[in-house]
């Protein structure tokens, strides 16, 4: 994140697949991680969930199918983000991942392992689809529930898993008591 600032610093927008060079095929939780934090972070930007959605929902569509490398296409990848909410929004993203590091450590492997990643990509699924939602606001819980289940993910963490499943079934009760409200109206 710290060298995603630096390049950022160097122009004036920031293009989705210069975010994905700069990252690698290092795996598709950490940019998940990464896309779920920026969602978190700035998302007052009028339509930044769709922009960081999208993204989101195509890695989880790749993660349940197996698939072992990220892939987008040219329409997402030449998206830009401008500079300074990214680097506002990078600043605090590293903020709360170096306080979220101090109670991470690798427990209930179980939950862990590489066979129950396409379980878990299809949680990943149904929370992009609701950030990718363009209702303010509402789609930040289940970024914080995405950033939760990437961080337990990478560092194999049962419990942050846990909490992710936890988060996602209060997400989906949160749109549908939403739904009930709408159509009652």
């Amino acid at each position: 994140m710290r060298h995603l600032i630096d390049d950022a610093a160097r122009e004036e927008d920031v293009s989705i697949g210069h975010i994905l060079q700069i990252f690698g095929v290092r795996g598709f939780a950490f940019l998940m991680l990464i896309l779920s934090l920026l969602n978190i972070v700035i998302f007052m930007v009028p339509m930044i969930s769709i922009l960081f959605g999208l993204p989101m929902v195509i890695l989880a569509v790749q993660m349940v199918l197996g698939l072992r490398v990220p892939v987008f296409p040219d329409i997402i990848r030449h998206r830009t983000i401008p500079r300074a909410p990214l680097v506002q929004g990078l600043e605090r993203a590293i903020f709360w991942v170096e306080k979220a590091e101090r109670y991470i450590s690798p427990r209930f492997l179980f939950l862990a392992g590489p066979h129950a990643d396409r379980v878990h990509a299809v949680l990943a699924l149904v929370l992009a689809v609701m950030v990718t939602l363009p209702i303010p606001v509402l789609n930040v819980p289940p970024s914080i529930g995405l950033a939760i289940l990437a961080i337990g993910m990478l560092q194999r963490d049962g419990l942050f898993i846990l909490l992710a499943y936890a988060g996602g079934i209060w997400c989906l009760w949160l749109f549908k008591s939403l739904g009930h409200a709408v159509h009652s109206l």
